[in-house]
């Protein structure tokens, strides 16, 4: 029977932007975060033009990696479950690093493919009763996994191997990308974006269901800009035309209000508002929510069903 007693179980999620564990606390059929421990890694910038991690970015990894193990020492986790996305899907060498990694931290690293992690984030997406229909998002550092779903039914997962991260390294002279440089970002991502919409069925029918740490930060921006309450989870989409026209008329105010509600995301928060306006213009999407939950939650409850921890055979 479901919620005889509370585990913790612990998730480590390699993106091309940070290293996060987290824990959660499994009870009565449902998962609650307990802790979030987060580095800024910027992986994708140790990829060279060959698509090969350098030295350097491996040695990065590890070390943070071995860190983790320290930490989870002293937490009586039942299980840990380290996994990556494009940071390591992404690279030629992905082998060498998910060696170093076992040897050096004791960790076996899953390496997401673009659908598995397209499909996590709606698993993690719904656990925070998101629309039944309508095209999920999640900018990350290095892709966009897009997922189209309908009467809660997964219709397409996919992902792109575009991120905010790699488009500020390819695209951004400075700090905030000029006006010129958001219309060159928008334009590549639009053109591979159209290639998956004239796959699709048929347009969906909702709103955008915004995941991930752009995702989030875009909403607090919102929410500060506007006054809405910390609770509010939904907005217009003209709310990245308006953040958008903000660049260089008013970039110095722009700049700090990033700094006050993110500013680990200083440089990336940019491209990836570029990234979900595309998205929106695209699908033809008129409004956004935002789902505190994503990949990370969505692989856990995957793992624990299978496990028959969350609604198996204990019923």
């Amino acid at each position: 029977m479901i919620g005889r007693r509370t585990d913790l179980y612990g998730v480590i999620d390699i993106g091309s932007n940070t290293i996060r564990l987290m824990v959660y606390r499994v009870e009565d059929g449902a998962i609650h975060p307990v802790l979030n421990k987060k580095y800024a890694t910027g992986l994708v910038g140790y990829i060279n033009s060959k698509g090969r991690m350098s030295k350097e970015g491996i040695r990065k990894a590890v070390e943070i990696l071995s860190e983790l193990r320290a930490v989870t020492q002293q937490i009586r986790l039942r299980e840990i479950f380290p996994f990556a996305t494009a940071s390591l899907r992404n690279i030629t060498n992905t082998e060498e690093v998910l060696q170093a990694i076992q040897e050096a931290s004791g960790f076996s690293v899953r390496v997401l493919s673009g659908q598995e992690e397209a499909t996590f984030d709606y698993y993690g997406a719904i656990q925070s009763a998101p629309p039944d229909s309508g095209l999920l998002a999640d900018v990350g550092g290095g892709s966009t996994e897009l997922v189209q779903f309908r009467d809660r039914e997964v219709i397409c997962a996919d992902s792109i191997a575009i991120g905010s991260l790699n488009l500020y390294n390819r695209f951004v002279a400075g700090i905030l990308p000029t006006r010129a440089e958001v219309r060159k970002m928008e334009s590549e991502v639009a053109e591979l974006l159209k290639k998956r919409a004239k796959s699709a069925s048929r347009p969906p029918v909702g709103p955008l269901c915004a995941v991930g740490g752009t995702a989030r930060a875009a909403l607090k921006l919102y929410n500060g800009l506007t006054g809405e309450s910390g609770g509010n989870t939904r907005y217009d989409v003209g709310f990245y035309d308006d953040y958008l026209a903000q660049i260089t008329a008013e970039s110095k105010k722009l700049t700090n209000r990033i700094l006050k509600i993110a500013p680990e995301r200083i440089h990336t928060l940019t491209p990836g508002i570029a990234v979900l306006r595309a998205v929106a213009r695209v699908f033809s999407v008129q409004s956004v929510v935002t789902s505190p939950y994503g990949v990370r939650e969505g692989y856990l409850y995957y793992l624990l069903r299978e496990r028959g921890v969350l609604y198996g055979t204990d019923q």
